[in-house]
């Protein structure tokens, strides 16, 4: 099967892009093709250069930008026995309505995957997934033999191990330092990354007993940037000792980005950052209530103006949205008893595409943070970038269109937003998925 995509606006220029079954085998500009010589087109016989190509169907994509499908390396699908919350069908049409056609799952559902018969589970309920993914592992205090034993066989479907040092949404937490020294080995042994919610959970519990006023208005301060500096700092420091690769998730501290920058000079160290927490600060959760409730929380003012010059001066790595849904009536419980953390895969590439169009972003940039990195970072061969030869994972946007996100309309089971009403410029058209239109 060979489809062409004449009138893609890429980072070069205009071009036309041939895909035989899941793969990119031509690039050309539209000025050196026959579209642009006048030779009339049809389904059937095209020449590029010297090769003649047949083709089976062709797609106009009318100058609209063309990037590679977006990586996001952190969500949370749910499924298994929270399949009334998210689940892979729904979570992969959120995927593509949001231009994403890789996901990395989050390793704290029911049952969480810890050991090689949970693992599975998760295996066979993503089957339904219309996209790429792969797993991250959790770690607990007591799973290191299930996590060698998983990484043993060398599974291609494993994108890492996850370590939570505080407690966010039915998670093992880690509390020993001689454990996480373990786990940090073993990723080494097996060269894969760990990604760390780093919040401190001895911390947590201190300001907790600080902040008697339990309110969603005092998040920030009960869920204290402290613990975030603290966490970072120690696993750093042991990354270094144990000399393994490390990334500290959705970073969300102008402290811990310091940290980050002094540790990456000599280490394996990455960092992530998330849409809300690049863009959102604390002052919106009176208007949003429990809706705007993550973890970690969104911050100050002054953190917003630290990420966007860690996006600038190349100090985040990445950005992964941290799909979090839970059930409406969920969020809308007293702020103690609402769970943290809400949908962001229809929203993430949308609020950087109107980023994009008001002079923050560059078109680089953003595909930089959004494919490129993470295809390198976590080995995706093939993927991140559009050339010949990679898999055909595309993202068709129109940077034109102007709209208002209706978190009503989402193809996520979660149907609330932080973002909910929030005008917006650029929208996803469609996406190719290993050559598929989607």
């Amino acid at each position: 099967m060979k489809t062409l995509l004449k009138n893609c606006k890429l980072i070069q220029g205009l071009s036309n892009i041939i895909i035989e079954d899941d793969k990119i085998i031509d690039i050309k500009p539209s000025e050196n093709s026959p579209l642009e010589r006048g030779t009339a087109l049809a389904v059937g016989c095209v020449t590029f250069g010297t090769v003649e190509t047949n083709i089976n169907q062709i797609i106009d994509i009318q100058n609209n930008l063309v990037i590679p499908g977006i990586i996001d390396p952190h969500v949370h699908v749910r499924d298994l026995q929270q399949s009334d919350k998210e689940d892979w069908t729904s979570a992969s049409k959120a995927a593509l309505t949001g231009g994403v056609t890789t996901i990395f799952d989050m390793p704290n559902t029911i049952p969480a995957t810890t050991n090689l018969v949970n693992l599975n589970l998760k295996r066979e309920a993503a089957q339904k997934a219309l996209i790429n993914y792969k797993f991250f592992i959790g770690a607990t205090n007591s799973n290191l033999k299930d996590i060698e034993e998983i990484l043993s066989e060398n599974p291609s479907d494993i994108a890492g191990i996850k370590v939570f040092l505080a407690g966010s949404s039915n998670n093992d937490t880690i509390t020993d330092k001689d454990v996480l020294k373990n786990i940090f080995r073993v990723a080494k042994k097996y060269e894969k990354i760990v990604t760390v919610h780093t919040e401190l959970q001895s911390c947590l519990n201190k300001w907790k007993q600080k902040v008697p006023n339990s309110s969603i208005l005092n998040h920030n301060e009960i869920r204290n940037r402290e613990c975030s500096i603290m966490g970072t700092k120690l696993v750093l420091e042991l990354a270094e000792e144990i000399g393994n690769k490390i990334c500290i998730a959705h970073c969300s501290t102008a402290e811990e980005l310091k940290l980050i920058r002094k540790f990456k000079i000599n280490n394996s160290v990455y960092c992530e950052i998330t849409p809300h927490h690049l863009l959102l600060n604390e002052t919106i959760l009176e208007k949003v209530g429990n809706f705007g409730k993550v973890n970690p929380p969104l911050r100050c003012e002054k953190d917003n103006s630290a990420l966007w010059e860690a996006v600038y001066d190349g100090t985040v790595d990445f950005i992964g949205t941290d799909h979090a849904p839970h059930k409406l009536y969920e969020k809308q419980k007293e702020y103690l008893q609402a769970p943290s953390g809400f949908p962001g895969l229809e929203t993430g590439l949308h609020l950087l595409l109107n980023e994009l169009n008001k002079g923050n972003l560059t078109i680089g940039k953003l595909v930089e943070l959004t494919s490129r990195n993470p295809a390198e970072i976590f080995n995706l061969e093939k993927r991140g970038e559009i050339k010949v030869g990679n898999f055909a994972d595309l993202t068709v946007i129109d940077m034109n269109m102007k709209w208002k996100i209706d978190s009503s309309k989402f193809k996520s089971k979660a149907k609330y937003s932080p973002f909910d009403r929030m005008k917006v410029q650029g929208k996803v058209e469609m996406c190719f998925v290993n050559g598929k239109k989607c």
